[in-house]
């Protein structure tokens, strides 16, 4: 679609700066200068400290987002059934607290029951100990140790005091602490606590009743000129976020109602606190679960004189982890979040430092937000790029980058990946013959020198013998090649242009036809002056594909091709140019005279032009009847 023109003056000229000016900036979007990566990094430096020094007011909106997230769909209800927005707002974010509330309520009654009954489990646990002891025979490693640390802690205090013989010791009692400071040390968390969880709820508040305006906002923060990635990208992150909060939510129930159900039946103390612990704690992502089952199981062991509920607890949380991490994570979860593992680790490490227990929580929903920004804002790719799991090399260039490392089997597994979901053909195709050709590519930009080039063609023919071998390529065995062979119309013969890459090309190529039933062979290096007695005398109705992965061949192809034509004048010539640049300008038989009967550009169409010179003849139809039945018996 084509912009319009600026207006004009009468006399044909722009109009004054004045004017330009006055016009609204809608209707000029200009994209902002892309800035370079040395500002990038400084935005991102200055961000990170921003985020640090304002953490109290950071953390409370981005509670507040995260819960606006789950809360929104319920503010929606509300209004299709009629309520007011402000109305529907409060009731969405009054319920929200009254469950946190009341979960609150159940976890500090649970905390006071335990810490009652704490004195209780002592006697048990020095018990236990002694059993412990006993059964060793006094002896044991704990034993010997603790010993250990005994004696050295009086050998220290023995030269302290040799050390300190003759000299008063001072010591520096502090004053008693008054009562407006223990009122302060005490009072100063609590306050700090509720002043983040007022913050939260008036964030939420004007989160949800200012939605769209906020959205808004945003487009025009990430540029007017690009309302559609900037829509696509905020879509993409909102969508993300709410399936991972719900599925969150989701399995962190599947897993705490069954941890408090199995330790109630289990007999272990405030199971219901556990439960409650497990689900939540399972926000953290990967040591979260940890720490749930840390709890239970020291109360376990703290409780009974035996080990019968210390094992049946430590199987309970074995079993329920190893279903929600095999089972309902990967049901539920699919590719929601666009994280990689690592980087879950790392986003936990990087907003556990910067916020805290908090950022534990916040950590995998905003990475999840920095993702998507990175898919979308050109300046911040690299953040997409390091924390998202989606592949960022394509099939041909991992197998080219194997090859070049000299990794075999890392080489040999892409490609068995990429044929368990497609045909031989296509890995032709797609996958090696690209690789063929960014190696001829960098040998000619100087990036990559003829050895390495000579070893990249020994490595593909290596993984494609390997394939072989695997039946994964579907060459015919020896017998059906040679049947195949007999009832083709003709030969195909496979040549190499100059360089060890070609000679991989026209191994690909006869390997190709040979599946498809045709007479087909390749052949090593050819040299126009030793005549054709590497392949015999070609004869009326073979053809013979000349096959360069070079840029611009032409040369070659019309020095070996007079050759070949005084060689085998009865034979076709048909340039098979993978790499050239120019197409098929000065290869043709009318370009320079060169004595070609065709040209193909690609493999798929150097094979149709061989269907079309030498068609298969149709397969022969079955004569003899069959027998009646009663004969057949």
């Amino acid at each position: 679609m084509r912009e319009a023109d600026p207006p004009r003056t009468p006399l044909g000229h722009p109009p004054p700066a004045a004017l330009q000016l006055a016009r609204s900036p809608l209707a000029t979007p200009l994209g902002p200068a892309a800035p370079t990566p040395l500002v990038t990094a400084g935005a991102v430096l200055v961000t990170i400290g921003a985020l640090y020094i304002g953490r109290d007011i950071f953390i409370a909106f981005a509670l507040a987002i995260l819960l606006g997230f789950l809360l929104a769909p319920m503010a929606t209800r509300l209004r299709r059934w009629g309520l007011p927005r402000a109305l529907a707002v409060v009731v969405s974010v009054a319920f929200a607290f009254v469950v946190l509330a009341a979960i609150t309520v159940v976890v500090g009654n649970e905390l006071y029951l335990l810490a009652s009954n704490i004195p209780d489990y002592q006697q048990t646990i020095r018990a236990k100990l002694a059993g412990i002891r006993e059964s060793t025979g006094g002896g044991g490693v704990f034993e010997r140790l603790s010993q250990m640390a005994s004696l050295l802690g009086r050998e220290l205090g023995a030269a302290a005091d040799q050390a300190t013989s003759g000299s008063v010791p001072v010591v520096i009692q502090p004053p008693p602490p008054q009562p407006l400071a223990v009122l302060e040390n005490f009072a100063g968390p609590v306050i700090a606590s509720v002043a983040t969880a007022g913050l939260v709820v008036v964030f939420l508040f004007f989160v949800l009743l200012e939605r769209e305006d906020l959205r808004d906002r945003l487009i025009r923060l990430l540029g007017v000129g690009q309302v559609l990635r900037s829509t696509q990208a905020l879509d993409e992150a909102g969508r993300r976020v709410s399936r991972y909060l719900v599925m969150q939510l989701v399995v962190n129930a599947s897993y705490g109602v069954p941890i408090g159900i199995g330790l109630y039946l289990i007999g272990v103390p405030n199971a219901l606190l556990w439960g409650v612990l497990a689900a939540v704690l399972r926000f953290i992502p990967y040591l979260g679960p940890f720490i749930a089952a840390l709890f239970p199981i020291t109360l376990a062991f703290a409780i009974d004189p035996g080990w019968e509920m210390l094992v049946w607890t430590i199987a309970l949380f074995l079993v329920l982890e190893v279903i929600s991490n095999n089972v309902l994570e990967p049901l539920l979860y699919g590719s929601s979040t666009g994280i990689s593992s690592l980087a879950i680790i790392m986003a936990a490490i990087f907003w556990a430092t910067l916020w805290g227990p908090v950022g534990l929580l916040l950590a995998t929903p905003l990475t999840v937000c920095i993702v998507v920004i990175g898919r979308y804002v050109p300046q911040l790719e690299f953040l997409g790029i390091l924390l998202g799991n989606d592949p960022v090399l394509a099939p041909e260039q991992r197998f080219y980058q194997r090859l070049v490392a000299g990794n075999h089997e890392e080489a040999l597994e892409v490609a068995e990946d990429y044929l368990e979901d497609t045909t031989p053909t296509a890995f032709y195709q797609e996958v090696v013959l690209p690789a063929l050709q960014m190696t001829e590519n960098d040998h000619d930009n100087r990036i990559l020198d003829a050895d390495l080039r000579r070893l990249v063609a020994e490595r593909v023919e290596r993984v494609l013998v390997d394939l072989d071998e695997d039946g994964l390529l579907g060459q015919p065995k020896e017998g059906e090649a040679l049947a195949a062979a007999d009832r083709a119309p003709g030969r195909v013969l496979c040549l190499p242009g100059r360089t060890p890459l070609d000679e991989v090309a026209a191994a690909i190529l006869a390997r190709w036809l040979r599946a498809d039933g045709r007479a087909a062979d390749a052949f090593g290096h050819f040299d126009p002056r030793s005549g054709a007695a590497t392949f015999g005398q070609p004869g009326e109705g073979d053809v013979i594909a000349l096959c360069y992965l070079q840029a611009r061949p032409q040369t070659y192809v019309r020095y070996v091709g007079r050759r070949l034509r005084r060689l085998a004048p009865q034979a076709r010539l048909l340039v098979v140019a993978l790499n050239s640049i120019d197409g098929a300008v000065g290869l043709d038989r009318m370009a320079g005279g060169a004595p070609t009967d065709g040209v193909s550009l690609s493999l798929a169409a150097a094979v149709h032009q061989i269907e079309a010179w030498q068609p298969l003849p149709e397969p022969e139809p079955d004569l003899d009847p069959p027998l009646p039945a009663p004969a057949a018996a």
